[in-house]
């Protein structure tokens, strides 16, 4: 099962016997309806009134692969980074509490890609990996011209609760800050439907999201 977000919207595949298809929140698309998959992406960008479609489809991996033709690929990863203290690390950006994220440089493994970014978008010093990737999550924007997919690759990480937070401006950001449980729900209602639902899945272990993101294989599928 395959999410694909635009901005909060969200375009989700699945096969035909998924539960989620008989979710009364959901609208079911059939691909049929569609000359192509580039014309369902189409109408799905132009009629923002859709918040959330699902895709049935026998094969979603071979779907998600014929999806991607029709975007630049931009692979990335960020990391759910926290303190020992029970708080996440946040940043907040345009208008939004997000994670600390950025695109892969050339030659670069995604898991020090996260390291990196993690560590210029907030100053944190000491930064370690606490296991292999959590999860992957697909964004696309309008870039240049362009429909760029930017697949992010997230990796749990520690980080000393002592260590000073410098947000880095020069990238917008406004903020970086250790965020509470109690706190993390206020700032999850100012975030991104992805974040919200990831941080769901693999930090507060809520269960309230139906589908997986994709492995990190898909990456390297389209990023060699």
């Amino acid at each position: 099962m395959y999410s694909i977000f635009f901005n909060n919207r969200r375009l989700q595949l699945c096969r035909p016997d998924s539960p989620l298809c008989l979710l009364p929140t959901v609208t079911v698309e059939s691909l049929e309806n569609h000359p192509s998959w580039e014309e369902l992406i189409v109408s799905f960008q132009c009629n923002t009134n859709l918040r959330h479609v699902v895709v049935p489809v026998d094969n979603p991996r071979t779907s998600f692969l014929h999806i991607c033709k029709n975007f630049t690929i931009m692979p990335a990863a960020g990391g759910l980074v926290t303190n020992g203290q029970d708080a996440l690390l946040m940043i907040y950006r345009y208008g939004k509490w997000d994670l600390p994220k950025g695109k892969q440089e050339k030659g670069e493994k995604l898991s020090d890609t996260a390291l990196r970014e993690v560590a210029e978008e907030t100053g944190t010093m000491g930064l370690k990996l606490l296991g292999d990737q959590l999860a992957t999550t697909f964004h696309c924007y309008h870039y240049k011209g362009n429909n760029v997919l930017k697949m992010t690759a997230w990796f749990p990480m520690t980080a000393s609760p002592e260590t000073t937070l410098v947000p880095q401006t020069e990238e917008g950001i406004e903020k970086a800050e250790w965020v509470s449980r109690k706190d993390l729900e206020e700032r999850l209602d100012m975030s991104y439907l992805s974040i919200k639902i990831l941080v769901g899945e693999q930090y507060l272990n809520d269960g309230k999201n139906i589908g997986k993101a994709c492995q990190i294989e898909d990456i390297f599928d389209l990023c060699p």
